[in-house]
């Protein structure tokens, strides 16, 4: 029993001993469960979540502030254009940010293809084609196509083989550049930019047919750009030694292929806009986004297909504009054009502010061989290109461009942000050596605009340039050209000549009979008809009151019941500078049938 009572209470300290550490742990476990227990968040800050629309926002934001800034100071817009201040605003910018060596932050912030054709450049393609002043364009389209098709693919050409050619020299140091590979180079360096000539030209209003012209130059400029960029990027992608003749001819087709696409494209759905608008007079609220969804339907469709998207947005806007007004209300009208001005102001802001904060964010390796020869060959190849075919246009131009418009024309190829974003999206597998070719974009975008850009404008009033005209034509000049536009078409027809006059009054027809009468809700000639004769009655009411106002009258005489009473109105001789018997007979038949002015006008 001594031994059984004995194990008892060895087992029972055992169990004690064992036990102590346990319930301590269990007690400190209970206290730390309740020290470390959360708490209800009163304010949680989850900036990932909202990142990039945050930093779209500040972006914006700050693009306002400095336009702001900028117009405030007379001293800084009088000197520098404000794309080069936009541009210094981004490099400072992008000067912090590698300053603070934020790196994933950064990408927010760089400049990419993406963010660059599928956001910021469609809205300013679509202002420049709805406001596109369409009787310059199409009077000047065939130096346009000159410039833009020829010029271009010279310019890449004579570019492309001179950069090569400098590269089997030292000139740079030893690094070899392969043919295709310049060829490829050549094709973006030599777009001239629809933005930047845009905000250049209209700050120094230079004069219609000089703008028309450099302005569609760089419009078509950039689908031709686009077509040769991939075409000499699929030839890289083939391989320079496995090329044959076929995939040059094939190259040669899919050009034609994709311009006429893109236009298509840009006439069919600006077609289905303006037809959709044919039946939202009860809800006019939804007018102006089926304008801006279907011509950005259109440029996603035609950048999906490989088509132009720049020509596609660019041909619908031009639709839009031309049908869309006699189907639309007054407050839609005004909110697309505000819409449009307001969206391609900022995007122009953010373009220029991002080009400049690119430059510094980027890897990028200087060759200063490469540079100039890249530098001189496009000044010097543009003023070529420019004198050749320009002085080709004069041959069949009516109003010849004189030396000094060519001098402006090439002396006004300014380089910009698509030239930078093709560079920026290069496969750098393909092209060994992209960070040479992104360095060489920068500094001819940087130059092009900050150079030529800043003393474009003393070079115009240098030259002493034709400058735009800002007043309005008055109501005779309107007419007279519409008179001399019928001569021209007379005399085209009695000569037997088929010129522009009679392929314009060819479309008027075609466009009067079939296309106004398929897109409009009601022909826009009956109602601005009901319009004149509604404000010619009025107008001849007024008058007869006012002289009936003027001239005493005499109770009218009555022969019969039967007989109408009209009235006799007595006119003193002193009166009768200011009217007379059959002015009055003209207001009262007019007044009281206005059918009847047909007759008279």
């Amino acid at each position: 029993m001594k031994e059984l009572s004995s194990a008892i209470i060895l087992i029972s300290c055992a169990s004690l001993v064992d036990g102590s550490p346990s319930s301590s742990s269990s007690s400190s476990s209970s206290s730390n469960t309740t020290v470390d227990r959360p708490h209800f968040p009163i304010v949680q800050v989850t900036f990932e979540h909202v990142s990039n629309v945050f930093g779209i926002c500040l972006w914006i934001l700050l693009g306002i502030l400095a336009k702001i800034v900028f117009h405030l100071s007379h001293r800084l817009t009088k000197k520098f254009p404000e794309n080069c201040l936009l541009i210094i605003l981004g490099i400072i910018v992008g000067i912090l940010l590698y300053v603070t060596h934020l790196e994933e932050e950064k990408r927010i912030y760089i400049l990419n293809s993406d963010m660059f054709f599928l956001f910021l450049l469609p809205p300013i393609v679509l202002e420049t084609g709805y406001f596109l002043p369409k009787r310059a364009f199409f009077d000047n389209i065939g130096t346009i196509l000159l410039l833009a098709v020829l010029n271009k693919i010279f310019n890449t050409m004579c570019i492309g083989l001179t950069i090569w050619a400098f590269g089997k020299t030292m000139f740079y140091g030893g690094t070899d550049f392969a043919l295709l590979e310049c060829l490829l180079f050549a094709s973006f360096i030599t777009a001239v930019d629809p933005i930047a000539v845009l905000a250049t030209f209209v700050e120094i209003r230079v004069n219609d047919t000089l703008y028309i012209v450099v302005f569609g130059e760089s419009l078509f400029n950039d689908a031709v750009s686009i077509v040769l960029y991939r075409m000499f990027a699929s030839f890289l992608t083939i391989g320079q030694n496995n090329l044959t003749a076929d995939d040059f001819i094939l190259g040669f087709v899919s050009f034609f292929v994709v311009t006429i696409g893109g236009v298509l494209i840009g006439i069919a759905f600006g077609f289905m806009a303006v037809f959709m608008t044919k039946f939202t007079e009860r809800t006019p609220v939804l007018e102006p986004l089926i304008v801006f969804v279907y011509a950005y339907i259109a440029y996603i469709i035609a950048e999906m297909t490989g088509l132009s998207g720049i020509l596609a947005i660019t041909i619908c806007g031009m639709m839009v504009k031309q049908y869309v007004e006699y189907n639309i209300t007054k407050k839609s009208m005004a909110t697309i054009e505000y819409v449009l001005k307001m969206a391609s102001t900022v995007m122009e802001t953010i373009i220029f502010m991002f080009m400049g904060l690119t430059t510094v964010s980027e890897q990028q390796t200087w060759n200063t061989g490469f540079v100039i020869v890249t530098l001189l060959s496009c000044l010097i190849y543009r003023a070529i290109g420019v004198a050749i075919f320009a002085n080709l246009a004069n041959l069949r131009r009516l109003l010849e461009l004189t030396r000094i418009d060519m001098l402006i024309m090439s002396y006004g190829g300014l380089r910009g942000a698509l030239a930078f974003a093709l560079a920026l999206v290069l496969d750098e597998r393909l092209v060994p050596r992209k960070k040479e070719f992104i360095t060489a974009a920068t500094v001819v975008v940087l130059f092009t605009v900050f150079v030529q850009g800043t003393t474009l404008g003393p070079l115009v009033k240098l030259l002493n340039v034709r400058r735009k005209q800002i007043e309005e034509p008055t109501m005779s000049a309107t007419l007279t050209n519409r008179m001399m536009d019928h001569v021209m078409t007379c005399l085209e027809d009695i000569a037997g000549i088929t010129g522009a006059n009679s392929l314009r009054n060819k479309y008027s027809k075609f466009d009067q009979n079939y296309m106004k009468k398929w897109l409009l809700r009601e022909q826009p000639e009956e109602k601005l008809d009901l319009r004149l004769w509604q404000t010619f009655r009025n107008i001849d009411l007024q008058t007869a009151i006012k002289l009936h106002e003027e001239q005493p009258a005499t109770k009218p005489t009555t022969t019969s019941q039967s007989q109408a009473q009209i009235p006799v109105i007595e006119f003193s001789p002193s009166s009768s500078r200011h009217t007379s018997v059959s002015s009055i007979v003209f207001v009262f038949f007019i007044s009281h049938f206005p059918m009847l002015s047909c007759f008279f006008y």
